[in-house]
């Protein structure tokens, strides 16, 4: 009796697994919408379980012969390769607490940044749906004040992301002469081909060791390669899309 109690636990855990798994035929299907909906569902699968999406779409990709379904799984691997982390949707710039107080050129890593300046809010973010606006300046997240050096931007980007998706935080704005409070759900950061991907196609992207800008007029990248030029950056990759 034993035997057979245990045999049915086991039959009906499987079952429940096979059960969880999303649609996948429906990647290749010639309805748009279909596909469409089928690759949203697999994309939240992958974020939701990634380290054990990454071997089931390994099995699948090697396994089809279907060049479509394929390209479609690649992103989806590329997904289950990177951690869910937070994102709001925003690009930064450090804003000096004492413009007028500038140190000698040799000195630059020593100027103090309090808040960091949004240049660029893209569509469709939490940053868009939440209010910020460009020209805010960002004064803290939660209770973390955004406060530091030339790396300013950087700190600001990994004290955003240690947070997973859907977690709620406030941001203190400065725009004009209030300071008022901003409350939003973070979003989940884009894989670098997501990015790419999503950039305005006349605009100059660049990536840096933990972020990705775009630009949408030269005056932006003169002034963001200014600041990196400061930093003593030594590797540097600049894309044009046209």
């Amino acid at each position: 009796m034993k035997i057979g109690a245990t045999f049915l636990i086991v039959i009906l855990c499987s079952a429940l697994g096979a059960e969880e798994l999303p649609d996948f035929a429906s990647l290749s299907s010639r309805d748009f919408e279909k596909r469409q909906a089928s690759q949203k569902a697999v994309n939240d699968w992958v974020i939701a379980n990634h380290e054990a999406a990454r071997e089931v779409l390994l099995k699948k990709y090697l396994k089809t012969d279907n060049p479509e379904f394929r390209v479609r799984l690649i992103p989806l691997l590329e997904r289950s390769y990177f951690k869910p982390k937070g994102y709001v949707g925003i690009i930064m710039s450090p804003k000096l607490e004492n413009p007028n107080a500038r140190p000698p050129a040799q000195e630059l890593q020593a100027r103090e940044y309090r808040g960091v300046l949004i240049t660029k809010v893209f569509p469709e973010t939490p940053a868009e749906i939440s209010g910020l606006q460009n020209g805010d300046i960002v004064l803290k997240i939660d209770d973390w004040e955004v406060r530091g050096e030339s790396d300013l931007t950087s700190k600001v980007a990994l004290q955003i992301q240690k947070n997973s998706p859907q977690t709620p935080i406030t941001l203190q704005v400065k725009r004009g002469n209030e300071t008022i409070p901003i409350e939003l759900k973070l979003g989940i950061l884009p894989t670098p081909s997501e990015r790419v991907r999503d950039m305005p196609r006349t605009s100059f992207g660049v990536r840096s060791s933990s972020t990705f800008e775009v630009f949408e007029q030269m005056k932006e990248f003169k002034n963001w390669l200014d600041r990196e030029i400061d930093k003593e950056r030594k590797n540097l990759i600049a894309d044009r899309r046209l």
